[in-house]
């Protein structure tokens, strides 16, 4: 339920096919405060087969009381990229809280790759962050991120996050973790950053093995954990994976 301090930010967009050469792209962005930041959909390229969006921030991101919904969907036979032009700060939030939450919904025969920047987690940041992924048979979905617990030199905020894929044969992968100043040596060794790609609904390269773990739903889950950014990188599996599915080696 949203209080009175809460700020929300909805980003929503929809891809659908189209018989005009190209694809049709509607995107819209409701505030339920003039203050709010947001993330803003920018189209970098469409054709008949799919779109690129970039998703611009517009103000700072992320403070005390902001809450960003971002719903997606992409229709059956469609394609969409995400990219995001940088990561994103929770910033010390001084006892308050914010939310980050996306929905995805894939139809038959749908793509959906998004390349997701570093996340980073400030000491006195509290966020709770989930993604809410629902896929047709056929559906391809392949998502990166990289989770950073504190700036240089500071401890970690608390995270609440969240992830959820399923299909229409059940679910693929649920996994939830709560992640804070305390529980994090326990939890990640004394890393402080997890990145992780996960593919669902195509079979997946061999290689690379390393930071692989294959889940019984058919998807692959890659995950390394490191104490700098560079240790955790995972660029070679999701060059892998952009090929799969059909993106070349951005």
């Amino acid at each position: 339920m949203l209080t009175s301090t809460e700020r929300t930010a909805r980003t929503r967009i929809r891809v659908s096919p189209a018989d005009t050469g190209r694809c049709q792209v509607r995107s819209t962005v409701t505030l339920s405060d003039p203050t709010a930041s947001s993330l803003r959909p920018v189209l970098v390229q469409h054709d008949q087969a799919g779109a690129r969006i970039s998703l611009v921030p517009e103000g700072a991101l992320l403070l005390a009381g902001d809450r960003v919904e971002i719903d997606i969907a992409v229709d059956a036979g469609v394609r969409l990229d995400v990219v995001e032009p940088g990561g994103t700060v929770a910033f010390d939030m001084r006892g308050g809280r914010a939310r980050w939450d996306v929905r995805i919904t894939l139809g038959r025969g749908a793509v959906l790759t998004w390349a997701g920047e570093p996340f980073v987690v400030s000491a006195g940041a509290a966020v709770q962050r989930s993604t809410r992924a629902r896929i047709r048979d056929g559906a391809v979905v392949a998502l990166r991120e990289a989770l950073v617990l504190g700036r240089h030199g500071e401890e970690s905020g608390r995270v609440q996050q969240s992830t959820e894929v399923l299909s229409e044969s059940g679910p693929v992968l649920v996994e939830d973790l709560t992640i804070d100043a305390l529980t994090a040596p326990a939890l990640l060794g004394g890393h402080r950053v997890m990145s992780s790609v996960v593919l669902v609904g195509t079979s997946p390269p061999d290689d690379p093995p390393e930071h692989r773990y294959d889940l019984d739903a058919g998807a692959v889950l890659w995950r390394r954990l490191g104490v700098q950014a560079h240790e955790a990188d995972l660029s070679a599996a999701w060059r892998a994976v952009r090929r799969t599915t059909g993106s070349g080696e951005v």
